[in-house]
Formats: structure tokens, sequence, C-alpha cells
């Protein structure tokens, strides 16, 4: 009997891992064909980067993408838990290699000045576009495909 509710409490605990997992990375459809926007918050640790990276390359082997924005602006030196800052850039490089292979382009978005700091330090260079901020990306995007916002006139 008790082996029965340890179990099942595990299994649990794994249902809600992958829910917290799910919500800590979600893949949003852009207003910007054929692009997706990818928050990431909350705690990083490797495994997170692992299933972050598996999710993603399952989500555009299904869909038609062209690129992914990345946005690392809830990423701050208190929301690293096993990582140092130069780990984090190496896990992101590995994400826009894995994504390239893909056949998809990766923009960085959102990137604090510590994390930058440090990887130009270790020497990691990122295979990738980066922005400021979201809209600077989502207008460098727009741009690029002849995008525009422009009011309806009724």
């Amino acid at each position: 009997m008790v082996n029965e509710k340890l179990q099942e409490l595990e299994r649990k605990i794994h249902e809600y891992e992958n829910i917290l997992s799910e919500m800590a990375a979600p893949v949003i459809p852009s207003i910007v064909p054929e692009t997706i926007l990818v928050p990431i918050t909350g705690l990083l640790r490797m495994e997170r980067f692992d299933k972050i990276r598996e999710k993603l390359l399952h989500y555009i082997h299904d869909k038609d993408i062209e690129t992914a924005i990345i946005d690392l602006t809830d990423i701050t030196g208190e929301r690293v838990e096993d990582l140092c800052l130069e780990e984090i850039g190496v896990e992101l490089q590995e994400m826009a290699t894995s994504m390239a292979l893909m056949g998809v382009r990766t923009l960085f978005v959102g990137m604090n000045t510590e994390l930058v700091k440090r990887m130009v330090l270790a020497g990691i260079k990122l295979d990738a576009q980066s922005f400021s901020t979201f809209q600077s990306a989502l207008k460098f995007l727009m741009k690029e495909k002849g995008l525009e916002f422009r009011k309806i006139e009724e």
C-alpha cells in the first residue's frame, strides 16, 4: 500500500514537472510568418536546457518555421541554479547550432550584461544574431520580409 502511494506521488511529481517545463519555455507563434517566440523563464539547470532544446527541435520538425526568437529577458544571475554563466553561453550556442541544422535561424533577445560579459571573456561565439529586445528583433524581421504595420482605414 505504501509502495503504491509512493509510486502515485512520483507519477504526480513527474506530471507537474512536465507542466512546469511547458510553461517555463512556451513556443508562441509570432505575427511574422514562419517565426516563433520562445521566452525562457524560471530557474535554469542543465536538464531544462536539454528539455527546451528537445521541445524546440520536435516543434520545428513538424512546422514550417524559418526563425526562432529566443527571449532571455528573464534570465539573470539569480535564475541560474547549477550552471555558471559561461555554461549558459555554451548551451545557447548548442541550441542555435541544433536549430540551424534543422534549417531554422535563431535570434536571441534580452541577454543581460553579465551573461554577455562572461560569454565574451570565455570566448563563446554565438552563431546567431542578437537584439536587445523582442520588439527590435520583430522590427528587423518585418523589414527583412517586406512587412509593415499600418492602420486600416474604414
